[in-house]
């Protein structure tokens, strides 16, 4: 099989798993918690550990914990619950692939992905420990635009810089010696007296 086909298909299973799990349930409406009602995983996504190990046959570990959070998973009354409602359709079907850099176990690889009345073209940097085991998405272009891979929102606000420390000015810093001059002597006078 010719590289750009296998990664034609890698990348189209990859970007297909996070919708898989956020519709399997099919069942009614079982909690609402603050006015979002959720219903239970099937028993196949039943945990974290499990979801887990699904995402990460495509996924890197940073981008795996994206997507969980990203599911907005809720443990209710012991059973791991997601939110009921329609999941918009994603651009996740892969009409072409062009490898940008090839490196001996690396590549970048560029996707042109369509579905849900959207076409994008997204970057793809895949990385594998040897020649023989199988490639991990490490990084992926556009994560702000898509729900499932956005970052944390603490990540994307700006951080704040630190307020400035208060300058002395170098008339200040002998005025603060003479203070202490001026302290010092008179300590020694009250030694002094008998």
């Amino acid at each position: 099989m010719d590289e750009w086909r296998m990664f034609k298909q890698f990348i189209s299973s990859a970007e297909q798993v996070w919708t898989q799990i956020a519709t399997s349930p099919r069942g009614k409406v079982v909690y609402t918690v603050n006015g979002v009602d959720y219903t239970p995983l099937p028993d196949k996504y039943n945990t974290k550990r499990k979801i887990s190990r699904i995402f990460r046959r495509y996924w890197g570990k940073q981008l795996t914990e994206a997507m969980i959070r990203n599911l907005r998973l809720r443990m209710l009354k012991g059973k791991l619950c997601i939110p009921y409602g329609a999941v918009p359709p994603f651009p996740n079907t892969v009409q072409s692939v062009q490898v940008k850099a090839n490196c001996p176990n690396q590549r970048v690889v560029a996707a042109i992905l369509v579905g849900g009345e959207k076409k994008t073209r997204v970057d793809y940097r895949l990385i594998r420990a040897g020649e023989t085991d199988a490639f991990t998405i490490m990084k992926r272009s556009g994560r702000e635009g898509d729900v499932r891979y956005r970052p944390p929102a603490a990540a994307l606000k700006a951080t704040p810089k630190p307020a400035p420390k208060p300058v002395l000015h170098p008339a200040a810093k002998p005025e603060a010696k003479q203070a202490k001059k001026k302290k010092s002597k008179g300590k020694k006078k009250l030694l002094k007296t008998p």
